[in-house]
């Protein structure tokens, strides 16, 4: 009797046995715009939707242009969803040109945003909030609530989805701290490509150095990168990265002239494709222990 009871209430709640799509309920379609947020979506909703991304993993989403097939993609969306913080510039242009009428979720939008001054002389935000966990966090509550507003049938899976992925994320966002407690704050200096991880850098107390400014499009001025490698050398940093999406050779000159070696690779703005061999930052979860092991193990150098 009290086996056939716990059964019932499987059902109930929407998580023991129903099979999306095949007969049962129908799954959300979703999309957002790149891979990163992508994940975050898939691991709220589980069986309850489908998503695709606009832009693909180990592609950059600064510099991305939009297809005829993202058009299509969008049309035939139930929500889309966008990072927002000024990250999706090509966005706007696409979403008119695809005729969806529905809901634009923007992930980021409790995020307190750091301010910086755009090349136009405004204020611009950056965008890369997804590198401090607690905003994936604020990203994960933003979602679930969409997916709730969309598919209220689906309430107890998503919720179900969240609570556990949360829990996920605050154990991650420990970890993380957990990593760097060995080294002095003073100590912490890392050299990347381009000025995405200054929200982890806020959150885990790192100092990130580049050349060039928050979108992978800028160009470096001969300036920037004089008083780079000066400051390479004059704090003695070892801790020095490549990003996956940008070319090799900028950093690598930088670290030659400052007589100091290229540590290895972070991931900034995309998730590595699950067919890549190794993918080392196939999700959320994955790049930001991949990038927090490289860092660990630059500062220790």
């Amino acid at each position: 009797m009290m086996m056939l009871v716990r059964f019932i209430l499987c059902l109930c709640l929407g998580f023991g046995g129903a099979s999306y799509g095949q007969g049962g309920p129908s799954k959300l379609t979703v999309v957002a715009t790149f891979s990163i947020l992508g994940d975050l979506i898939r691991n709220v909703g589980g069986e309850t939707v489908d998503v695709k991304f606009i832009v693909p993993e180990n592609s950059d989403p600064h510099i991305y242009q939009p297809t005829p097939q993202d058009a299509a993609l969008l049309a035939k969306a139930d929500l889309v969803f966008v990072n927002g913080l000024d990250f999706e510039g090509w966005f706007e242009r696409l979403i008119a040109n695809s005729g969806y009428k529905g809901k634009v979720i923007v992930a980021g939008k409790n995020v307190s945003p750091r301010i910086l001054v755009g090349s136009k002389g405004t204020a611009v935000d950056d965008p890369h909030a997804w590198h401090c966990v607690k905003n994936a966090i604020l990203y994960v509550e933003t979602i679930a609530e969409a997916l709730i507003d969309a598919r209220p049938d689906l309430k107890d899976m998503i919720l179900h989805n969240k609570i556990n992925y949360l829990k996920k994320l605050e154990n991650l966002d420990a970890w993380v701290e957990a990593q760097y407690a060995p080294f002095p704050i003073s100590k912490r200096l890392v050299v990347t490509t381009h000025d995405a991880f200054w929200y982890y850098g806020g959150s885990y107390k790192i100092t990130f150095l580049s050349p060039v400014g928050i979108s992978t499009d800028a160009e470096p001025s001969a300036a920037a990168v004089a008083h780079l490698i000066k400051e390479i050398k004059a704090k003695d940093i070892r801790a020095v990265f490549i990003e996956s999406l940008s070319s090799r050779k900028l950093v690598e000159e930088i670290a030659a002239e400052a007589g100091v070696k290229v540590d290895g690779t972070l991931y900034a703005d995309s998730l590595s494709a699950p067919h890549d061999s190794p993918s080392p930052a196939s999700t959320y979860i994955d790049m930001i222990r991949h990038n927090t092991l490289e860092i660990v193990k630059g500062l220790k150098s």
